[in-house]
């Protein structure tokens, strides 16, 4: 389980964007440009977040890697 500071700092990237789905890719990029990586327990956070589910979320998150 991540430490609650990698939540806040979610947080703030998704009030940023939009709490909406199609903002699901410049979310994680600055999720990823922040930490280096991806961590999998903060993109299900981002899912629930803005409505999508987790399937849909690692969808595109592994699509976007390749």
């Amino acid at each position: 389980m991540l430490e609650q500071k990698f939540y806040d700092k979610a947080d703030m990237i998704i009030e940023e964007h939009g709490a909406q789905p199609q903002f699901l890719i410049p979310i994680i990029q600055d999720i990823q440009a922040e930490y280096r990586y991806l961590p999998p327990e903060l993109l299900s956070y981002v899912a629930k977040q803005i409505g999508i589910s987790e399937a849909k979320a690692f969808s595109v998150a592994t699509f976007y890697e390749n």
